[in-house]
């Protein structure tokens, strides 16, 4: 019994140190890319500082909005949890998102709380899923305003047509479920597999639905008001749809593509996407998603830090109700 007591204490304690590390790591990272660079420093120097509090503020709208979520998908596991635990341990593992593989950084919150992992990662897939589902929705939309991709537009929402044709098919849907159960066999995970599917049904409904893609509307609300305010903070003057197809198309590549945070690439096709559809200034273009990815990267990932290292308190969490 005390080895077993002991053991467990043990791994409590390795999963404690894993998570300080990639928490640092994932905010050093931040630092790193985010803070340094001439980019950076000349779109400092040319910014309009009397919108700078308004990004930030949205910014952490954005954060505190996409915690909120994950406490409604998170509802049906946490049984006798408070919903601000779930709400912590998503904001608390913002930073570790900037490292490869570190979106698992939550599920080993949870999991410090007596969460099953296999029951936490339904809650993240369904929070990556809603995300994409108006990453392609906003750029498809956006897209229709401009002639030159109105036709890539057409042919993508036709794929993804196709796809969820497909996906009604019971007899497709029974194929992607066996070659799944192959591969969790392969992978022996079969047990996580199965309760992962158990757990799904849970979630899967109307009301956290609902409320889920609610919550997500206004938070990709304010990240696009963030970018327009970024634009407008370095003197430039973006038509609406130019911004939802400037922020929504490259923060899909950033997350389609495994980079973590889409470091590089999106803030690349920020400014390729907005030089195509606009006459501004690539320069001013490059200060003005400098300073927004500043916000929407390094200060949520700042402020999630903040929390893991002063509001979590790990297993304690559960004595604490």
């Amino acid at each position: 019994m005390n080895d077993s007591k002991s053991s467990s204490t043990e791994k409590r304690d390795y999963l404690t140190a894993v998570l300080h590390a990639v928490v640092l790591l994932g905010i050093g990272v931040a630092a790193v890319k985010y803070l340094n660079g001439e980019e950076v420093i000349r779109a400092f120097e040319t910014f309009n500082y009397r919108v700078a509090p308004f990004i930030l503020l949205l910014s952490t709208s954005f954060l505190l909005l996409k915690g909120v979520r994950f406490a409604l998908l998170m509802e049906p596991f946490r049984e006798n949890l408070p919903w601000i635990v779930s709400f912590k341990a998503y904001v608390a593992g913002q930073a570790a998102t900037l490292l490869p593989g570190g979106i698992a950084a939550r599920a080993g919150l949870m999991k410090q709380v007596n969460v099953p992992v296999a029951k936490s990662s339904v809650a993240i897939a369904f929070s990556s899923i809603i995300d994409q589902f108006y990453f392609v929705l906003g750029s498809l939309l956006a897209a229709l305003w401009f002639p030159v991709a109105r036709i890539p537009a057409l042919i993508t929402l036709g794929g993804i047509t196709a796809v969820l044709l497909i996906l009604l098919i019971p007899v497709a849907r029974r194929w992607l479920a066996r070659a799944a159960d192959w591969l969790a066999a392969k992978l022996h995970i079969q047990e996580k597999w199965h309760t992962f599917l158990q757990a799904v049904p849970q979630v899967f409904t109307w009301r956290i639905m609902g409320l889920s893609l609610g919550l997500t509307l206004v938070a990709f609300a304010a990240e696009v008001t963030a970018l327009d305010l970024a634009t407008r903070g370095v003197g430039l003057e973006l038509s609406y749809p130019t911004v939802l197809l400037g922020f929504f198309l490259p923060t899909m590549l950033g997350r389609i593509l495994p980079l973590p945070g889409g470091v590089g690439i999106t803030e690349a096709s920020m400014v390729g996407i907005l030089a195509a559809v606009s006459d501004a200034d690539p320069n001013q273009l490059a200060a003005a998603v400098a300073v927004f990815r500043v916000g929407a990267i390094f200060f949520q990932a700042f402020l999630g830090a903040i929390v893991y290292f002063t509001l979590w308190k790990g297993a304690e969490e559960v004595a604490v109700r």
